[in-house]
This record gives structure tokens, sequence and C-alpha cells, in this order.
């Protein structure tokens, strides 16, 4: 489904390892977006209104999960800013400022 998604050309796809599926396709600009385990945490907490252990286990686990999902299907050992064409930062960018990056580095 990701490959015929992305042949027909003009998508934003959000999948788990999406970006190494479509690693060899031409046209595909292939963006992480992360932030650093505190923010991420504190967001988790915010939006599923949980304490603090419960948000970093919550991270912990999607990450374990992310880890497991790359080794399984497509070998990834570790997953490294070089695998991805832009890496965003959202510790201290909105999202509106994120999107912009991405949609600019998309030549949008």
């Amino acid at each position: 489904a990701i490959e015929e998604t992305a042949v027909r050309g003009s998508a934003v796809i959000v999948s788990h390892a999406a970006s190494h599926a479509l690693a060899s396709q031409p046209g595909v600009l292939r963006v992480l977006v992360t932030a650093s385990p505190s923010i991420r945490r504190a967001r988790v907490a915010s939006e599923r209104d949980l304490n603090e252990k419960d948000a970093a286990r919550a991270v912990d686990e999607s990450d374990a999960g992310r880890a497991d999902y790359l080794k399984r299907f497509y070998g990834v050992k570790s997953e490294l800013p070089t695998q991805y064409d832009v890496v965003v930062n959202t510790d201290r960018l909105l999202p509106q400022e994120a999107a912009s990056l991405i949609a600019l580095a998309a030549g949008r």
C-alpha cells in the first residue's frame, strides 16, 4: 500500500518505516520528525493525561516497538539521521513551523 500510494505521487505517507520502504524511490523526501526524550515524555503526558512515569514508559515502549519493527522488516540495527533527507527537531518548533520547513524541502 505504501509503494502504491507513492507511485501515485503528491502524497504524505505517515507510517512506520515508510521512509525505509521507499528509500530507493525517486522523488521521495524522507523526513524524520523528532524531539528530545524529555519533550516527548511531556507531550505524551499532556496528550494522554498520564503522570511522568507512565508517559516515560509509553515513550520507551513506543521507541522499542519502532526499533523492533525496523530491525525485523528492514534489517535496520539502529535508526540514524542519515537514513533521512530531512530531520526536524520539534523541541522548539511549533507544528506549523515544522510543516513549513518540510514543505520548503519538498519544493512546495
